[in-house]
């Protein structure tokens, strides 16, 4: 079995003994959980039930040596993960591809192949520790199901087909002849500052705490031109805002069009956010 290139797609995982028959979800817990990398072919963790557990079907079903998916961790906020893989083992998924039995609002299965769905119910059986954070724990029945030693997967292993990947590359930067923004934050006041110039005078000048307000307000009033690199400016505008706005928030020098320094904030790692919203 050729498992050189495996895993199949990317996320946010570790890779362990690729021959292993153990595969770990830890839903929205990240760093908190460790097991002995040797005893499992990949843990990782799935915040969705839509597209992280297309990721999770894919992965497993591209190799044939895994048997068994240990749920645990923590559950993700406003999703009900482990439950729309049980049901996905137990109901399959309908004609629009939504698992059955699944709950919350995103169960649904459309970017992969029913192929894949049947093969990742037949491949796999569910250990269900779901709430479970203690490494510890986890790893006993890792060790369990080690011992068991499950009846061997005949079936081939599946090629995943890759989305073609497009190599990025920027455009040449025509000036907008509605004008253009001077951004800046204001520190006494804890403002981020967008000021926007029409024939090199001040025309509007907005301020907020946060990106999103800032660009929902230009949005409103129009600000940005109607021209062929419309869509560039805007995403421009986005990403100088947001490190406005990170700038404010950590207590960072903002230049706009220079990077942030953020050393210092590398020396001072800060934990995980509280549901590990990463995909």
């Amino acid at each position: 079995m050729n498992l050189q290139n495996w895993p199949s797609v990317e996320g946010r995982y570790k890779i362990g003994n690729k021959n292993s028959s153990i595969a770990v979800c830890t839903n929205a817990s990240i760093d908190e959980i460790e097991v002995d990398l040797n005893k499992v072919a990949i843990i990782g963790k799935c915040v969705t039930e839509n597209l992280g557990i297309e990721k999770i079907i894919q992965n497993i079903v591209s190799n044939p040596s895994i048997r068994y998916l240990v749920l645990c961790g923590r559950e993700s906020k406003g999703h009900f993960v482990s439950q729309a893989i049980e049901a996905l083992k137990k109901n399959g998924t309908d004609s629009e591809k939504r698992i059955i039995g699944a709950k919350g609002n995103l169960p649904h299965l459309r970017n992969i192949d029913e192929k894949l769905i049947e093969r990742f119910r037949e491949q796999i059986t569910i250990i269900n520790m779901v709430g479970e954070t203690n490494s510890e724990k986890i790893e006993e029945v890792v060790d369990k199901l080690l011992k068991t030693k499950p009846e061997e997967f005949t079936a081939e292993t599946i090629k995943i087909k890759k989305m073609p990947e497009i190599t990025a590359k920027p455009t040449h930067w025509i000036q907008d002849p509605n004008g253009y923004f001077v951004i800046s934050i204001d520190e006494q006041r804890k403002k981020i500052i967008a000021e926007h110039y029409k024939k090199g005078k001040i025309n509007k000048k907005i301020v907020s705490d946060n990106a999103k307000e800032i660009c929902d307000t230009i949005a409103q009033l129009h600000l940005v031109g109607d021209f062929e690199q419309t869509l560039e400016h805007s995403m421009y505008l986005g990403r100088e805002l947001k490190k406005a706005e990170i700038a404010l928030r950590e207590n960072l020098d903002f230049e706009q069009d220079k990077e942030l320094k953020i050393e210092k904030l590398k020396k001072e790692k800060k934990p995980t956010d509280k549901y590990g919203w990463f995909d």
